[in-house]
């Protein structure tokens, strides 16, 4: 399962501390993770990835019409316990929807109310979807 992300949740692995913005990064991505793990386990091997996407990229992959120009995207690699399936997608997304988050950490978007959004076209900020696995 590949999961993006316009929030900043990088893995700092600091919970707490004197650097507010690692330790807010960190609860960004624990706050993604134990939403994401509220019906089964999932593993990953790397933490999330941030990249820079187009305009063009972001809505390939369906984030909302909101976001114009390049923004920063995470993204990571799931996979679940052996003898386990993924669930559809959209059983995820809506977990995801409107679990607040910390903003003004590294993310280049303007986010309204600092919570994942998933259901609003405009302003989808998370996008789960099934790897293809070959």
């Amino acid at each position: 399962m590949l999961i993006y992300t316009l929030i900043d949740i990088t893995e700092t692995k600091q919970y707490r501390g004197a650097d507010k913005k690692l330790t807010h990064q960190q609860a960004n991505f624990m706050t993604f993770f134990q939403t994401l793990c509220l019906r089964q386990n999932y593993l990953f091997d790397n933490p999330p990835e941030k990249v820079e996407m187009s305009e063009k990229e972001l809505k390939e992959i369906g984030f909302g019409t909101n976001y114009k120009g390049n923004h920063n995207v995470w993204c990571i690699t799931l996979t679940v316990d052996e003898g386990r399936t993924f669930p559809e997608p959209e059983i995820l997304e809506k977990d995801f929807d409107l679990v607040p988050v910390i903003s003004g950490l590294d993310e280049t978007i303007e986010i309204n109310n600092n919570v994942f959004r998933t259901t609003d076209k405009k302003a989808k900020n998370i996008v789960i979807q099934k790897a293809n696995i070959t």
